[in-house]
């Protein structure tokens, strides 16, 4: 019988459980859009890494779209990236709990429009990084992302969506803050699970409606089954501040 980790796992917090005493990068995410599906574990555990398990909240566990504009990375804190640091991107992500007890994300894509990052990324820490043409589109209360595929295949498979934000502020429900408040990332290191951490004040949600929604062969392309229907959540933040530290074995 596999190892249950979800019976060891930390509780969900709005804030980090963990301080980062060493700071590797520091960046800002800015227009940030999530998009929610509920799935059937058995749909997509077989997308996880060894060392790890999806995470589910009453049964179901969640698949996430998120577009996003990273911008101001700093390596260390100080040496300021001007161009690589700044881009839009778009990932396709699920949430998992580790050996080592922590809840984590697990990108499936990472899709961005700078190639040396994409090159680094793959190389370095092993992260799902593909070089696409990704294009943010913001008029008023109005943001959209689209993306096509360059490199790997397949050529054009993307993804593209456009939201309204609401003014209000938004109070994430209990299923919210278990696929939002995560604070870090699993990911396959050359056969060695590693955990990633990060840390950033608590999202500044708000509610959002979906306008238009096309998926152009992305989530096949990650194995990802079709969703029935739009995403049941769908909301905005208008900017964090993350801080990452150095990557940690991702076992006990």
């Amino acid at each position: 019988m596999a190892p249950d980790f979800l019976a060891d796992a930390e509780p969900v917090t709005p804030t980090p459980p963990r301080d980062i005493p060493v700071v590797v990068s520091k960046q800002a995410w800015r227009d940030v859009v999530f998009l929610h599906w509920p799935y059937e574990p058995a749909a997509l555990e077989h997308l996880v890494p060894d060392g790890t398990q999806l995470d589910v909240h009453a049964g179901k566990t969640w698949l996430g779209v998120v577009g996003l504009r990273l911008t101001g990375v700093r390596v260390g804190g100080l040496l300021r990236l001007p161009y690589l640091g700044d881009f839009d991107e778009l990932n396709v992500r699920l949430y998992t709990a580790g050996a080592d007890g922590r809840r984590s994300t697990v990108f499936l894509t990472m899709e961005a429009s700078r190639l040396p990052v994409v090159a680094g990324a793959r190389a370095m820490l092993r992260l799902p990084y593909a070089w696409s043409t990704v294009t943010r589109r913001r008029a008023g209360d109005v943001v959209g992302y689209r993306t096509a595929r360059r490199m790997p295949g397949p050529g054009g498979a993307g993804i593209d969506f456009t939201v309204r934000i609401r003014d209000e502020p938004h109070h994430p429900s209990e299923v919210e803050e278990f696929f939002t408040a995560r604070w870090g990332l699993h990911t396959p290191w050359y056969g060695m699970p590693l955990y990633l951490p990060f840390a950033h004040e608590p999202w500044p949600l708000r509610s959002a409606e979906l306008l238009d929604y096309r998926d152009d062969g992305l989530f096949a392309a990650v194995g990802v089954p079709p969703p029935q229907g739009p995403p049941p959540s769908v909301l905005y933040a208008p900017e964090v501040r993350p801080r990452s530290g150095p990557p940690l074995p991702a076992g006990k």
